[in-house]
């Protein structure tokens, strides 16, 4: 199984500008403990969010929350090159001052603790100012400390979200929804049933596919197969689980839908790179810390 998680510390505030990937862009399930915004200037994919599917293309921001599972799957070439930017950021430190904007912090905070609310936001429209605003962010780093020039470019990103979304909102009575991908059927079904056995004549069945295809679209779909989904969502609810309760390993194992402890603690290590006990330890000695 390849890596499927990137840990990221919890930085009040990190930046990556324009970068560009031309070939072997390596997609997988993660998240962050802060909030991430990432604008997309080039590209072609999807992200997966939330058990929901969003194409990559120019002029797409996303934004995803705190410990949020999430999926970036790009087709990647020299003649479609995948170019963003993107910003990893703590939002106590970088939302501390929106009260002087309330529409915005009404805003933020809908994007921060929101279950369906959108998460995706086409501001092509906004394409130029963006970029814009970016680069001078950017160019300002040089000069200057980033702890005023980050909450500006914070501001400044979620007024363009919010002119976009609230003509969304306006305008959701009278949209035509597109159905649902099979992986999001198949995601959503996996989210009531993951802690369970994982029993793929079952789920093809209850989808009324048959069980090559379910494996099948769901590949051509994420990037990824069944398996490594599962996994990855089983870890995530682990981790969360060794962070907020004192439950022993092994029941935390088996309540996730591992079979044995020693699979688990195998997993565990593989992805997240520390047994379930020293990442205990480690994120008791965070809270100490703080």
């Amino acid at each position: 199984m390849n890596k499927l998680f990137e840990q990221i510390d919890l930085q009040p505030f990190d930046w990556v500008y324009r970068r560009v990937s031309e070939r072997d862009f390596q997609g997988f399930y993660h998240w962050h403990q802060g909030c991430e915004l990432l604008f997309v200037y080039r590209g072609k994919g999807r992200v997966i969010v939330n058990q929901q599917t969003y194409e990559i293309k120019k002029g797409m921001l996303f934004f995803f929350q705190p410990f949020q599972l999430h999926r970036v799957y790009v087709e990647v070439s020299p003649d479609t090159p995948y170019e963003r930017s993107i910003m990893h950021f703590d939002p106590l430190t970088l939302g501390k001052n929106l009260h002087v904007f309330p529409g915005v912090q009404v805003l933020f905070t809908q994007l921060q603790n929101s279950v369906n609310d959108l998460q995706a936001f086409n501001l092509d429209n906004y394409f130029q100012y963006i970029s814009a605003v970016c680069e001078v962010f950017n160019n300002s780093l040089q000069t200057s400390s980033w702890e005023e020039q980050s909450q500006l470019l914070l501001l400044q990103l979620l007024t363009c979200i919010r002119l976009n979304y609230s003509g969304a909102q306006q305008d959701s009575s009278n949209k035509n929804f597109r159905a649902p991908y099979y992986s999001e059927r198949i995601m959503k079904w996996l989210e009531d049933h993951y802690m369970e056995p994982f029993d793929l004549g079952r789920l093809a069945e209850e989808l009324h596919l048959s069980k090559g295809y379910v494996s099948k679209i769901f590949k051509r779909e994420t990037g990824s197969n069944l398996t490594e989904y599962i996994t990855i969502r089983r870890i995530k609810q682990a981790c969360q689980l060794l962070q907020l309760t004192h439950k022993p390993i092994e029941l935390i194992g088996e309540s996730v839908g591992f079979g044995s402890t020693s699979h688990f603690i195998q997993m565990f290590k593989k992805i997240i790179g520390t047994t379930p006990l020293q990442f205990r330890l480690s994120q008791q000695m965070l809270h100490k810390e703080k």
